[in-house]
C-alpha cells in the first residue's frame, strides 16, 4: 500500500500520453519485495549491534563512576 501512490502517478501520466520505460514498471513491481528485504536486513543489523551497544554502555557507565 505504501507504493500505491507511485503506481497511481505512473497510471495518471499514462492517461496523459506520457509513457514510462519498461524498467520503471519492473522497478515498481519489485519495490515492495525489496522494501521488505531492506526492513529485515535492518532488523538483523540492529540485533547484531545490540550486544556491542550494551558493552559500550557498560564501559561508559564504568568511566562515569
Amino acid at each position: 500500500s505504501m507504493f500505491e501512490p507511485l503506481k497511481e502517478t505512473v497510471a495518471l501520466l499514462r492517461t496523459y500520453g506520457d509513457k514510462m520505460p519498461e524498467e520503471v514498471h519492473l522497478q515498481l513491481q519489485n519495490l515492495p519485495e525489496r522494501w521488505e528485504n531492506n526492513k529485515r536486513l535492518c532488523l538483523r543489523v540492529a540485533e547484531s549491534a545490540a550486544p556491542l551497544q550494551a558493552a559500550e554502555a557498560t564501559i561508559i557507565r564504568k568511566k562515569c563512576q
